[in-house]
């Protein structure tokens, strides 16, 4: 993997555990079950997967064949970042599959502010992606009504 490629995939794997985190708790918090939670965080996973990979293959001005590796790279890494928060739902209950995610992205956060190599605001900055993520689709999907859900 060149340098361009890990840095898409460490951008990728990060891309995807903020979207996807959002994503778990606000089904969450509308008391989605497992099997949905599961299910559902899978489908985005690879949405956001195709997603960032297509879109890293035409963002270059070079032929799309000369983009595929940095795009394979980019939906590898976004598909994996993706199912941090979303595997434990496949094996245990909601709170400790939550707890597990939970954890999860978070290492995936300080790994992602490691890479950065900007010393304490690099992993201030991916903590903050992080709770921002998670506090803001919890505020708005919290004023959704049960029933509209």
């Amino acid at each position: 993997m060149n340098r361009e490629q890990r840095q898409e995939a460490i951008f990728g794997a990060f891309d995807g555990v903020v979207s996807i985190l959002g994503f778990m708790f606000g089904m969450a918090v509308h008391k989605s079950p497992e099997a949905a939670m599961a299910i559902g965080g899978l489908g985005g996973s690879v949405s956001a997967g195709i997603s960032m990979g297509v879109g890293e293959i035409e963002k270059g001005d070079e032929s799309w064949r000369a983009r595929l590796p940095v795009g394979l790279a980019m939906f590898i890494a976004t598909l994996i970042g993706s199912l941090v928060p979303v595997w434990p739902f496949f094996f245990f209950p909601m709170r400790l599959a939550g707890i597990i995610g939970g954890v999860g992205s978070l290492l995936v956060a300080t790994w992602i502010g490691y890479a950065k190599r900007a010393g304490w605001k690099g992993y201030v900055t991916a903590y903050a992606t992080l709770a921002l993520a998670a506090g803001l689709t919890l505020a708005i999907v919290s004023v959704i009504p049960q029933s509209a859900a």
